[in-house]
């Protein structure tokens, strides 16, 4: 891994911060491994001191972050 994103990747992750985003619990599990891949960018960035990258990625740690908690909150209430 190189520590950039190929184009897909980059359209992926500028959907997170897309106020027209969608998504439901049923992608709990796609959110939480890229959020896995992202914590793994994020530490392997800053073993090479490539901070703008790490800190480009704390940013979409943080969007996932939000997403997974709406999401489980959600799931939560439809469970009860």
């Amino acid at each position: 891994m190189n520590g950039t994103l190929s184009a897909p990747a980059k359209f992926r992750e500028a959907c997170l911060t897309c106020p027209m985003f969608l998504t439901t619990p049923e992608f709990l599990p796609q959110h939480r491994a890229q959020r896995h891949q992202t914590l793994e960018l994020i530490t392997a960035a800053e073993a090479r001191g490539q901070h703008r990258l790490a800190e480009m990625n704390r940013q979409v740690l943080g969007n996932l972050d939000t997403i997974i908690t709406s999401l489980d909150t959600e799931a939560a209430g439809h469970a009860g």
